[in-house]
């Protein structure tokens, strides 16, 4: 590339690059203010509905707490106008801990479900432990009759530490409790006088194995208290609610997911080119075996447990709708949780979701139990997988998913010889470019082959510059007069991309590169910020300016094909991988440079081959 050529590159890549930073911190910005005017009309629309009802002698029911500020409306798709619903009873919350030697539960009977989940063994952020659903206000397990509504109903609470149980008897969405003073006797009577009693059971789960740990139990029982049948509307499991583990984190990671659907992360509720938007989105499917909310690396998935080889009677046991909504995390509740706001300014949006199950019939003093399994720990694929019902789809490695599989597997077995997950990577990258080796080579040759034949394209294209249809079919027939493949040099690329998308989706949630340190960087899964340029706050992230300075090297030294325009197309692609990885964990950054210094050796070592000579082959069926 000559220098007028460098020069109208290196100002439209700046361009492009300053016009990246600028417009991404505009839409923060935006995109802040649009939630909170939001946040602020919803909340004075609710007061004034209060307000309204308080005049009327009535009650209203809300479902706010821990940080909700929320699920804003769309000017898209505006919520549906609330409905005036009983409000849940003044009762004081009680809070039942129960732990194992990995995760403590931390049981609420407002919602009779697990509010919290502190997992022991992985931290957050300074020194401070994860812990999941710590933003939502619906309990994990939670029982309504509508999704997201009436979730903090209250329940009396029985706790068995030693054998790590919590009972909890109440009611669910449109229930309210009535005593007989007479008997001392508690029921559950509905508001069309239908009496029901639910009584849920939590065991925490004290067994040691990658199948067993991070679980609990559930039973739920719903219990026939009167003398005539008592036909149930379909019911909502709540799976609690997942929020970004790191303020940097991107939304698309914090999501919600069931078997055979697709991953519903935070953006999906927002306006777009190819969306309106949506407050909340359900759907209804036969046979639904999971659902779960996702960050970046945790999960917490209800699962329904079949105890029939019976078809009809399975699809009973098993999910029936799912339903997800998303809200934003107030500054407050975020500081409160000890974690960073450094670095972006953006909105902060958690998910929280619910595995809705089929209706059922209950006969006078029937009783119907529902079991299920709650799984609150790591997104670890190694433990996922082990799980009967496709639960590791949890991981939404994407479509390139068995690239990613074999990645992760193959950096977990050289952790394990190494100690260490950067060199892991590093050695794994020498070994995929190893086997690419040969193709590589093949790809140079034909490259040179490429320069040896430009004299005579460069020919061609001025005979027939005024005919471009015959230069059109001359130009391959030149090709082939000379066995060289135009797209040749391009193949080792075209191969290199599923495994480059394959390590983009495996390192994006490998909970295993979680504080694992290499040189200057502190954690792999996080972008290797160094400092924040003064004034605009800009990250300075040094492994994807190295990628960025590998790649401008290896297509200076690599043979030239094609004509300048397209020179100059190929030079963008550096910026390209760089607004990909530049506020990715730097595990890729650091994948894709070490690749491109191996690729930098292997263009030295063929460069001193003996050329290739360029001669006619035989055409198909003829003797040389």
């Amino acid at each position: 590339m000559d220098r007028k050529g460098i020069i109208a590159v290196t100002l439209a890549i700046l361009t492009l690059v300053g016009w990246m930073f600028w417009n991404q911190q505009e839409m923060q910005k935006a995109a802040a203010l649009q939630s909170k005017a939001k946040a602020e009309a919803l909340e004075a629309a609710a007061k004034e509905k209060l307000q309204e009802v308080d005049k009327k002698g009535g009650e209203t029911a809300g479902t706010g707490g821990k940080g909700a500020t929320g699920s804003p409306s769309s000017p898209g798709n505006p919520a549906p106008a609330e409905t005036v619903k009983p409000a849940e009873p003044a009762v004081p919350e009680k809070i039942e801990t129960l732990s194992t030697s990995l995760v403590e539960y931390a049981f609420s009977n407002l919602g009779g479900g697990i509010t919290t989940a502190r997992l022991k063994t992985h931290e957050a952020e300074r020194g401070t432990r994860m812990v999941l659903n710590e933003f939502g206000a619906i309990p994990i397990g939670a029982v309504t009759e509508f999704a997201g509504e009436g979730t903090r109903a209250p329940f009396t609470a029985t706790s068995d530490p030693a054998n790590g149980t919590t009972t909890f008897e109440g009611s669910i969405t449109g229930l309210r409790p009535v005593v007989d003073p007479k008997t001392k006797s508690t029921s559950y009577e509905h508001t069309d006088s239908k009496p029901l009693q639910l009584t849920k059971r939590f065991t925490v789960s004290k067994g040691t194995g990658l199948d067993k740990e991070y679980f609990t139990n559930l039973e739920i029982t719903f219990t026939n208290r009167s003398a005539q049948p008592l036909g149930l509307p379909a019911y909502f499991v709540h799976t609690g609610s997942s929020a970004p583990v790191h303020q940097k984190d991107l939304a698309t990671y914090t999501g919600f997911m069931w078997d055979g659907g697709k991953f519903m992360d935070a953006n999906s509720f927002s306006s777009g080119w190819f969306s309106k938007g949506f407050t909340s989105y359900t759907t209804s499917r036969e046979n639904i075996a999971w659902a779960g909310v996702a960050d970046q690396y945790f999960t917490t998935m209800v699962i329904p447990q079949v105890t029939s080889k019976d078809p009809a009677a399975e699809a009973k046991q098993r999910g029936a709708s799912v339903w997800t909504t998303r809200f934003v995390i107030n500054d407050a509740a975020w500081k409160e949780s000890g974690r960073s706001a450094e670095g972006n300014t953006a909105t902060r949006y958690a998910v929280d979701g619910a595995l809705g199950m089929p209706a059922f019939t209950l006969e006078p003093g029937q009783s119907l139990t529902q079991s299920f399994r709650i799984y609150s720990g790591p997104r670890e694929y190694g433990r996922l997988r082990l799980m009967p019902d496709g639960e590791a789809d949890i991981m939404n490695f994407g479509k390139f998913g068995f690239v990613s599989k074999i990645l992760l597997n193959s950096m977990n077995l050289l952790h394990g010889l190494l100690g260490s997950y950067a060199a892991a990577i590093i050695v794994l990258t020498l070994v995929i470019k190893c086997l690419l080796w040969p193709m590589q080579n093949k790809s140079t040759q034909s490259m040179k082959k490429m320069q040896l034949l430009q004299p005579k394209m460069t020919e061609l294209k001025e005979k027939y510059k005024d005919d471009p249809v015959r230069m059109n079919t001359e130009l391959p027939k030149l090709y082939r007069d000379y066995g060289v493949n135009p797209l040749a040099g391009c193949l080792p690329m075209a191969v290199q991309l599923p495994v480059f998308w394959g390590f983009y989706s495996m390192l994006g949630t490998a909970i295993e590169l979680r504080n694992s340190k290499f040189l200057w960087v502190h954690d792999l899964s996080q972008p290797d910020t160094l400092f924040h340029l003064p004034g605009v706050g800009w990250p300075v992230n040094v492994l994807p300016l190295c990628m960025a300075a590998t790649m401008f090297w290896q297509m200076s030294i690599s043979p030239k094909s094609g004509d300048a325009t397209q020179q100059r197309m190929f030079m963008i692609m550096p910026l390209m991988f760089v607004w990909f990885c530049y506020s990715y964990p730097c595990a890729l950054a650091l994948y894709w440079t070490v690749q491109n210094l191996f690729s930098v050796v292997q263009l030295y070592v063929t460069r001193n081959q003996a050329p290739p000579t360029l001669q006619k082959v035989a055409a198909p069926g003829k003797k040389k």
